[in-house]
């Protein structure tokens, strides 16, 4: 009885198998075309308008019949189409930010031959979306960096500006013999102000870059001058010499003392007298900046958060601006409290 039905199980078994292998095969060739599609978009650099006009080679070899397309491209309408163009069709639209697409696929009529071509739509439109995306994210980070480079501008244009009235302060009240004094001032202040000028001019032109043009410094002297220069009593000790890329250590210190000087300005009866240690290693060099006469510092966690100040006119993005500066000519910055409050700068330089 049972050998007449051995027939239909070795007939119905090789049916199985050669559904399984065909499937099989479907699977394989539908991975190897995700595949495809991965590569060719990486080789055109994610830009989605291109791939999205170059895809198609790729898609033709699956079950897909074939695909048309309107593309909104931050204003800018675009469309195309490839193979055929009638019959049923699946429609999927895509926006992110100023960027949208309306996309339709010309699908088999293969019930198995779908389910492949669903699954490689997906992938496709995954991509497409990877690009936007990428584009999107690629356009915020660039407006974050030139706002940032904006804001780093606005406060060395702001360091300027104030410099020029603390001149124009000293030359509208020149007593009678003191012109040579007032002289010597305008010396010492005039190359400081002139380094922040060139900074801002080439930060104009030719973009925040890291390879300023170095330049040899005697940190006693240039600490010296940014003092005289706010008119903050100073006592420095020690002294060392470094080579490092323009407008980053001067600057830094620059930011750190000026802060002093605003601390006089807001409050008239203060008057900091500022302690400087300069200490000269084999590898680095270490300066620490302290004052007496000053009042403690509240919220002393938000130092160097960026847009935050305690002051109403400041913009809250100077110990920040120092912070990018000694990255820059491989510097770190560090702030602790005295017993009392008061503030305690350690700038770290590696030789």
């Amino acid at each position: 009885m049972l050998e007449h039905l051995y027939p239909i199980f070795i007939l119905t078994g090789a049916t199985i198998a050669a559904v399984l292998l065909y499937l099989w095969l479907q699977a394989r060739n539908a991975n190897h075309l995700s595949l495809a599609l991965i590569r060719l978009n990486e080789q055109l650099q994610f830009d989605m308008p291109v791939f999205l006009r170059n895809a198609w080679p790729v898609l033709a070899h699956s079950g897909v019949r074939g695909i048309t397309w309107k593309l909104d491209w931050f204003g800018i309408s675009m469309e195309g189409s490839a193979g055929k163009t009638s019959g049923a069709s699946v429609h999927r639209e895509i926006e992110v930010g100023e960027m949208k697409l309306s996309i339709d696929f010309q699908q088999s009529q293969y019930n198995e031959r779908r389910y492949f071509d669903e699954a490689l739509i997906e992938t496709f439109l995954l991509l497409l979306r990877t690009d936007m995306w990428i584009k999107a994210g690629t356009i915020d980070a660039t407006f974050s960096q030139m706002s940032k480079l904006t804001l780093f501008l606005q406060h060395d244009m702001k360091n300027v500006a104030q410099f020029i009235q603390l001149m124009s302060d000293q030359l509208a009240t020149v007593p009678a013999g003191k012109e040579q004094q007032i002289l010597d001032y305008l010396r010492a202040a005039a190359p400081l102000i002139r380094h922040r000028a060139d900074h801002i001019v080439r930060t104009l032109t030719i973009g925040q870059s890291r390879e300023n043009p170095l330049r040899q410094m005697q940190l006693h002297e240039e600490l010296s001058q940014i003092c005289k220069l706010y008119h903050l009593d100073c006592t420095i000790t020690g002294n060392a010499q470094i080579s490092v890329p323009e407008n980053t250590l001067d600057g830094a210190l620059d930011n750190i003392l000026k802060n002093y000087h605003d601390i006089n300005l807001r409050e008239a009866e203060v008057k900091p007298h500022v302690f400087i240690t300069i200490q000269d290693n084999e590898s680095d060099i270490k300066i620490n900046i302290s004052a007496k006469n000053t009042p403690p510092v509240s919220h002393f966690e938000r130092l160097f958060e960026p847009f935050w100040s305690s002051d109403p006119a400041g913009l809250g993005i100077g110990l920040y601006q120092t912070k990018q500066m000694l990255r820059i000519c491989n510097g770190v910055i560090s702030v602790g409290q005295s017993e009392t409050g008061q503030l305690q700068f350690l700038v770290h330089v590696t030789k």
